[in-house]
């Protein structure tokens, strides 16, 4: 009588492997303090610079407080989508090094290192954040809407940002070159930001351009989050900016899966 014997390893646990590689994440991002800087740097310039120099122009009669109030969700967002920049370039490196290869060879679920990364790079749009917030404190910038309202201004940009990951990672597994991931994001980025209505209100606009920043994303996270900040009306920015927060995930997070499945 032949006896069979079969061998099994561990295994994949999506949630153990995607915790793992989260923690992975989260410590090359703090030992790389050039990913911080990239991620911090331009917002921070922005608008320290757009409040001391147009401040009193875009809103006239009113204090550079004033304008701060109005500007910073943008400044939080840019800073949280450019910080994205590093989810793409080190999605690309793990790519070429033969990271992501060696993780292929390892009884890990085939999700964890993507579900990783971007879950470890929350921490770095959460530490973004909070310096766009600081730095805007010195400027003027105050909650008037409560510790919910506040709570909310932190949180959806973070939302939001992991549909903008998810966006970096698709983009990253196609590319063919470090240089065109750079090259097609920041022009991206650049265009979402200033055709929206973070630095100038939507009627102020030229009227060729309202129709664009109406249906961009990114005004409506800011929409949302100045009405957190200021006890406004919150409803219709708000569930406009969840609904482009899924359907953005959902599209890019099945292109990205299917890509790196694919590489």
């Amino acid at each position: 009588m032949n006896e069979s014997r079969t061998m099994t390893g561990p295994r994949p646990n999506i949630l153990i492997d995607g915790w793992t590689l989260t923690l992975r994440a989260v410590r090359v991002t703090l030992r790389n303090p050039f990913l911080l800087m990239m991620a911090t740097f331009f917002p921070l310039i922005l608008l320290v610079l757009m409040t001391v120099a147009f401040g009193s122009l875009v809103a006239p009669g009113g204090s550079r407080a004033d304008y701060v109030n109005f500007s910073l969700p943008l400044f939080a967002v840019m800073g949280i989508a450019f910080a994205g920049l590093g989810t793409a370039m080190t999605t690309y490196d793990d790519l070429q090094s033969g990271f992501d290869r060696r993780l292929r060879a390892m009884p890990i679920a085939r999700a964890a290192p993507l579900i990783g990364r971007i879950a470890g790079d929350a921490v770095r749009n959460l530490i973004t954040l909070l310096a766009v917030i600081g730095v805007g404190y010195l400027l003027g910038f105050r909650f008037t809407g409560g510790a919910l309202g506040a709570l909310g201004f932190l949180a959806l940009p973070l939302i939001f940002g992991t549909a903008v990951a998810w966006m970096m990672v698709a983009i990253a597994v196609h590319a063919k070159s470090g240089e065109a991931v750079a090259s097609a994001l920041n022009a991206i980025l650049l265009v979402a930001s200033f055709l929206s209505t973070g630095f100038v209100p939507r009627q102020d606009l030229p009227s060729w351009i309202q129709p664009v920043a109406a249906a961009n994303p990114v005004s409506s996270v800011v929409e949302a989050m100045r009405a957190m900040a200021a006890a406004g009306p919150v409803a219709s920015p708000m569930w406009r900016a969840l609904a482009w927060t899924v359907a953005l995930t959902l599209i890019f997070a099945t292109i990205a899966i299917h890509g790196y499945r694919r590489r």
